[in-house]
């Protein structure tokens, strides 16, 4: 038996296989890759840490200085035992589980290994747990965060770090079979020369009810590009992208995010600059 597309469509709708997360993205600091991206429930948020230690990892959310208020999630792995623990700064440099200061552990590990001198927990938190010990994140924001790792051996969660660093993260909101506006009305077309260098034209179609915005982020999550796209405009329309970021300096190469944002919805299209 057949199935016409059609149906299989219909059938994939239902099973939500459709239904897709936002892109992963990463970003690297102090020897620890940490990936990252927003479930299609729209409020949790899968991470992957790794690092050159065979001691502990962690990663702490929107300090407001050093680790002060920062959600901190930090863990190691013993033979095949993974631990993780959901950690709040309580100062610039010391933290606490949320669990000792009367909260609630908001972390679930999903895996945790240790192999060739390199440790990875993947895990998830909700973007919002609600805990007066987590910070909230939301979707289409930035936020500073940590990456720390231990010495070799430090399977624990107070040793000293071995190196720590600071980053950025975007969370992109994840993408749909709705959000992909498959009538068309709100998409990125496409962008050519794709590889590109210096320069490539982007191709977009967007509802002219409604203003909307198409952004750039590197693959750390920056946003290097934006251009607000004002209602009324009817047609598809097109611009070229130089390749430099919002400062006027040249990007580097490698994979971009555009997302066009419309309030009737979304649309994400990768790009590659090849220096």
């Amino acid at each position: 038996m057949k199935l016409n597309a059609s149906l299989l469509i219909i059938m994939l709708l239902i099973s939500g296989v459709l239904a897709a997360q936002s892109p992963w993205q990463s970003v690297t600091a102090a020897d620890i890759t940490f990936e990252y991206r927003v479930l299609d429930d729209g409020a949790t948020l899968e991470g992957k840490l790794t690092g050159e230690t065979t001691g502990w990892v962690a990663v702490g959310f929107n300090p407001s200085s050093v680790m002060r208020n920062a959600n901190i999630i930090i863990g190691y792995v013993s033979g095949t035992n993974a631990q993780i623990r959901d950690d709040w700064g309580t100062s610039n440099t010391s933290h606490a589980s949320d669990t000792s200061l009367g909260g609630t552990s908001n972390v679930s590990l999903i895996q945790g290994t240790e192999a060739a001198g390199i440790t990875m927990l993947h895990f998830s938190i909700p973007l919002a747990s609600g805990d007066q010990y987590d910070q909230a994140l939301m979707v289409n924001q930035s936020y500073p965060i940590i990456l720390a790792r231990g010495a070799n051996g430090a399977d624990n969660y107070t040793g000293m770090h071995a190196d720590a660093d600071f980053a950025q993260i975007s969370l992109l909101a994840p993408v749909s079979v709705q959000d992909e506006n498959i009538s068309g009305a709100n998409r990125i077309l496409g962008n050519y020369p794709n590889p590109f260098n210096p320069s490539t034209t982007i191709s977009y179609q967007s509802s002219p009810k409604q203003p909307g915005r198409i952004m750039i982020y590197n693959q750390r999550g920056q946003l290097v590009y934006i251009m607000n796209i004002e209602p009324g405009k009817t047609g598809p329309g097109s611009f070229v992208w130089d390749g430099q970021d919002l400062k006027g300096r040249g990007c580097p190469s490698g994979v971009y995010q555009v997302v066009l944002e419309n309030p009737e919805g979304n649309s994400r299209h990768r790009i590659t600059l090849m220096k």
